[in-house]
Parts: structure tokens; C-alpha cells; sequence
């Protein structure tokens, strides 16, 4: 016998249990069957709620907002392929380190397998892509006392041992209107953490090294995991060769130490080849340097330790010696307890020659090169006021970041989706760190193929009253094949295949929600409108036109010149 009011008072235990324990924010796509999921979780006190009319587009907001918040943000939606539109962010997520709870409605027992409207099977809908898997009860026959255990069972797995979303699939019986039952909360218990990390005192023997670099890879950085990183370069001397979706590029704690940011152009010159590191210590994702991975496999290093507290342990040229389950901030204390200080030694001083001549000639070359990507990656870095964001989109935008934004003292986070590394839901995903992060300035760094695969969440800024500048590059089409030898191959209809060029209107689209668009054709009036674009409230977008063919050569030049001027 169904029971209504014991569904709603289900429904209400398990968001008043999530809500107890630091959940903040559920994004819904509206359903029928999900009726009761998101009237429960609107009603939680503490409990803010977002509407998503697309559920590709609200999985990659919620995603942006848990990196950007550190904390699990909960999506409802209903049965059937909605919970399939989920599917990339889940990936996304979980090789991320990001957690999100995804809560499916489904279709009762009595009703699958018949043929049902909307009734696809959603047991372990995304497979291995999540940390866990809960097919619940049906809450009509279930009690309050078993949603709080789910809800604990889920949170506890969406973030330890490994961050990263874990699915609920909630059969729900009709009907699906709330009960005027009054609710009476069961008193919810905190979720206790669990910790795998394994002791860095394992490494105390590598300290020993005078040649050694610590690398650091895409990973949501906060300002402590920033110092201690830092910190472990300055007492042992290792230059820090940091991605820029690392943030550890910029900030003050780049004073403590030896950063390296041209790293891109200096692990391809004739010179690193003379100076050949004894330990490599990586921690975070694999870098977005491919100049890094061509070290790896033409240079190497004798020791090559892979931190991760993920469970990944990123390692694509199956080069790494030693895997250690360690978080990067773990890591640096850990280390920089056992160190002894070292005094600057030559190693220390030829790679701090190298990293000032390298980026002295990248800067040069930009100079004196048209208005490409590069320079509004350089102009990104200038005008950006202190503790701006940077969320940026795969494909070339990543690289251009990679291969040209400088490091400073001036405070920037730079997040990216470097855990699958699709360029989908860019525009959702910035949204969400944008509401995550209020009153910071957040930056949009995308290109125009990026920017149309995700038109649903360009539709949505404006309904979520999102402020948000979005840098489009625009060189009509896929940019980033023109740098593979496929674009050389005979008989090959490259821009057919390949470039895909769009011929599309960007002022056209961006006028659907009103958009201010600029079209600045040079660095000055780049900044000037980066300088308008982050002092509105709303959505603005600086649209730059440029060139597939320039951006490869300036990338070619820039990694000669600097293997020249290392010589």
C-alpha cells in the first residue's frame, strides 16, 4: 500500500540530513516523477535550490560550483534519459576529484521492463564513473531513519577516501504531491571523515637530492596548499614548474619560490637535456604541457614520484617509478618538515637563469606579434585586478595559457576541466565557480567551438542572474588539429574533417540573452574592455578574431627563440 505522506517525510530526512552536514545547493531539472525530490529539497531550510531546464547544462553548473565551493552540490532530476544528460560532467567529476550527489527519479519496481513513458534501466547508469552506486528503496515502504542512512552513506563516499559524485536512483511510487503531514526530523549524525593518505615520511630519502623539480599539475589549489608547495621549493632548493591550472603561477607565494612558468618552451630545447633532474616529484593531473611529456619520454628522470590523493595517479607516459596516495598539501608539509635547507645551489640558480630568459623572450616575441591568443593571454595576466578567476576551456585555450601566461605576485585562480579534458559544458561549468565564488570577478577563457557546444548554458546565464565575462577566441573552427601532422597529409580534406569552421555570428548568439559584446583588434582595447566587461553586473562577452595559422607559428616561435637563447 502506497503511503504519500511517508514518501515527502522521506524525501524531507534526506535533504535535512545533507544540509545538517554542509550541503548547500541542489540544481534541479524539472520533472513529474522527481515532483516530490525537488519540492523536499526547496522546502530545507539552509538549502538554496537552482533550476535547470537542461540537465547537460545544470550537471556542469553544479560541478563548477562544488570546485569552486569544495563542497558536494547536490542534482535532481527526473526518470528516464535526463539522468543520461548527466553522463559527461559525472565523468568529468569524477576523474576531478569533484563531488556531486546525483539523485535520479525512477519508475517503481512495478513499472520497468513494461514499456512505461520515460522508464529507461538506471542501475549504475554511469558505471565506474562514480564512487558509489545506491539503488534506494521506494520511500513509501521505506522509513526516515533509512533516508538518513543513505544520505550519510552517500556524502561519506561523494568525499573520502576519493572526492568525486556518487548516483542515488530513487524509485517513487504515485502520487507525487507533498502530504500536509508535519515533519519531524530525525536528529542527524555528522559524517565521519576517513583517511588513506600515506605517510610522506616514505620520501624522506629523495630529499637528499640537489636536482629535483617539483611539477604541478590542473588541481583545485587553495592558498595554504599554494604556501606549502611553496615553501618546499624554498627549503630544498627545487624550482616549481607549475600549469596554470595549478594557480600556482600567480599569487604571492611565487616571492617564496622558483617558479617556472615557461616550462612549455623549456622542456623542448636542446638545453634541458644538460640538465637533467634527479627526482621529479608530480602531484595533481597530468600537466597540459606537451613539451613536458616529450621530456619525459626523450629525457626521463631516474626517480619519478607520482602523488595522488585521487587514486589516478596521472601517469600517460608510463614513466613513473614510485606511486604514493598523498594530497598535495599533505605532501608539502610532510616534506618540508623532514628538509634541511639547502643553500642556493647551481642547479637552483641555472634553472632561475633559464625561467628569466625563457619568459624575458616570450614576452619580447608577443610584443612584436599581432593580436593573436597569446597576447590576450598576456593581457588576461595585466589587467585582471587582484583575485580574479580564470576558468578555462580545453582544446587550445588551455595550451595558449600554458604556453603564455607569466607568472607574478598578482593573486589569480585558474580553474579547468582537466579531469576527461572535453570541451563540454564550459559555459555551465563557469557559471557555476562564478556562483560559487561571489563578488570575485570570473573570467570565461574559451574558444568559439567550446562556446557553441554549450549554448543551453549560455541560455541560462541570465535566468540565473550570473555575472560573467566570457573571452571568446574565435578562428571559426577547431584550432588545436592544425598543430597535428594530419593537417599535412595528402589527400586529406583537413578543413572539411577537422577545422569544422562554423561561419556563425557570435554577436548574433550572445544577443539571446542580451549580451554586451566587444570586438577588440588590439591589446589596448582589449583591456579596456576586460576593464568594462568585469565592472558591470550580467553577462558580457569580448569576442577576438583571430588566426589559426598565426597562433601555430607563434607557438613554433616562441619554443625555437627560447631554445636558442638557452644555448
Amino acid at each position: 500500500m502506497n503511503h504519500p505522506e511517508t514518501s515527502y517525510n522521506w524525501c524531507r530526512s534526506l535533504f535535512h540530513h545533507f544540509t545538517s552536514n554542509g550541503v548547500r545547493h541542489v540544481a534541479i531539472s524539472p520533472g513529474s516523477r522527481s515532483s516530490l525530490l525537488s519540492i523536499a529539497a526547496d522546502s530545507t531550510e539552509g538549502l538554496e535550490t537552482s533550476i535547470h531546464l537542461d540537465e547537460r547544462a545544470g550537471s556542469y553548473f553544479a560541478l563548477g560550483l562544488a570546485k569552486a565551493t569544495s563542497k558536494p552540490v547536490i542534482l535532481i532530476c527526473t526518470s528516464g534519459t535526463a539522468a543520461a544528460n548527466y553522463h559527461p560532467a559525472v565523468v568529468e567529476a569524477f576523474y576531478s576529484g569533484v563531488p556531486l550527489i546525483i539523485i535520479s527519479a525512477d519508475r517503481p519496481p512495478e513499472l520497468q521492463n513494461r514499456g512505461a513513458p520515460q522508464t529507461i534501466n538506471q542501475v549504475e547508469l554511469y558505471g565506474k564513473h562514480v564512487r558509489g552506486f545506491f539503488q534506494s528503496a521506494v520511500p513509501s515502504e521505506s522509513t526516515q531513519e533509512n533516508a538518513i542512512t543513505l544520505a550519510n552513506d552517500a556524502l561519506k563516499q561523494s568525499l573520502k577516501p576519493f572526492p568525486g559524485p556518487v548516483h542515488i536512483n530513487c524509485p517513487l511510487r504515485e502520487p507525487l504531491e507533498p502530504s500536509d503531514v508535519p515533519f519531524s526530523p530525525f536528529e542527524a549524525n555528522k559524517h565521519s571523515e576517513i583517511s588513506r593518505e600515506t605517510d610522506v615520511s616514505v620520501l624522506k630519502k629523495f630529499l637528499e637530492y640537489e636536482k629535483g623539480l617539483i611539477v604541478v599539475g590542473p588541481m583545485e589549489t587553495d592558498s595554504l596548499t599554494c604556501n606549502q608547495i611553496s615553501g618546499l621549493s624554498n627549503i630544498t632548493g627545487w624550482p616549481v614548474v607549475a600549469d596554470p591550472a595549478s594557480s600556482m603561477r600567480n599569487g604571492p607565494h611565487t616571492r617564496n619560490c622558483l617558479l617556472i612558468s615557461s616550462g612549455e618552451h623549456i622542456f623542448r630545447s636542446a638545453w634541458v637535456k644538460e640538465h637533467r633532474p634527479d627526482v621529479i616529484i608530480q602531484m595533481g593531473r597530468m600537466p597540459t604541457s606537451k613539451g613536458y611529456k616529450l621530456f619525459l619520454n626523450e629525457v626521463g628522470c631516474e626517480n619519478i614520484i607520482c602523488t595522488d590523493e585521487l587514486g589516478f595517479f596521472p601517469d600517460s607516459e608510463n614513466v613513473a617509478t614510485h606511486k604514493v596516495a598523498v594530497s598535495p598539501n599533505a605532501l608539502a608539509e610532510g616534506l618540508t618538515q623532514l628538509a634541511k635547507k639547502k643553500k642556493q645551489t647551481n642547479w637552483n640558480k641555472s634553472w632561475s637563469n633559464a625561467e628569466i630568459v625563457s619568459s624575458r623572450t616570450v614576452r619580447e616575441l608577443i610584443n612584436n606579434s599581432v593580436f593573436d591568443e597569446a597576447a590576450t593571454v598576456l593581457c588576461l595576466e595585466e589587467a585582471l585586478p587582484e583575485e580574479s578567476c580564470i576558468f578555462v576551456s580545453n582544446s587550445m585555450p588551455i595550451r595558449d595559457l600554458d604556453a603564455f601566461l607569466p607568472s607574478s605576485l598578482k593573486q589569480l585562480r585558474v580553474f579547468a576541466n582537466r579531469g576527461a579534458n572535453g570541451i563540454d559544458g564550459v559555459i555551465s561549468t563557469a557559471a557555476g565557480v562564478s556562483k560559487g565564488l561571489s563578488g570575485i570577478p570570473v573570467i570565461l577563457f574559451t574558444g568559439d567551438l567550446a562556446f557553441l557546444h554549450d549554448l543551453s548554458g549560455f541560455s541560462a546565464l541570465r535566468r540565473l542572474e550570473s555575472n560573467l565575462t566570457i573571452v571568446v577566441v574565435d578562428n571559426n573552427g577547431g584550432g588545436i588539429f592544425s598543430f597535428l601532422p594530419i593537417v599535412e597529409t595528402e589527400g586529406v580534406n583537413f578543413q572539411k574533417l577537422f577545422h569544422t569552421p562554423h561561419d556563425l555570428d557570435m554577436e548574433t548568439v550572445s544577443a539571446i540573452i542580451g549580451a554586451k559584446v566587444f570586438k577588440p583588434t588590439s591589446r589596448q582595447d582589449f583591456s579596456k574592455a576586460l576593464n568594462k566587461s568585469i565592472s558591470a553586473d550580467g553577462v558580457n562577452v569580448i569576442h577576438v578574431i583571430v588566426d589559426t595559422a598565426t597562433n601555430v607559428e607563434t607557438h613554433q616561435k616562441a619554443s625555437k627563440k627560447v631554445n636558442e637563447v638557452l644555448q
